[in-house]
């Protein structure tokens, strides 16, 4: 059974099949969340970078 409509991933209202949101606010706001995201990822990487480095480097020392 194909769906015939999708619900934005922003705001929960129905939008086309094809779309991930609704409106254009809805994708600014998309595209927000998302940046969000990964500069947290990146910050959460280097934080676990780091401590490795600090844990590798006190085994050496």
């Amino acid at each position: 059974m194909e769906d015939d409509h999708r619900h934005c991933k922003v705001c929960g209202r129905v939008c086309a099949p094809d779309a991930e949101t609704c409106s254009k606010p809805c994708r600014e706001k998309r595209a927000q969340q998302l940046q969000s995201r990964r500069n947290y990822t990146y910050l959460l990487y280097g934080a676990i970078a780091l401590l490795l480095i600090v844990f590798v480097s006190r085994l050496i020392i």
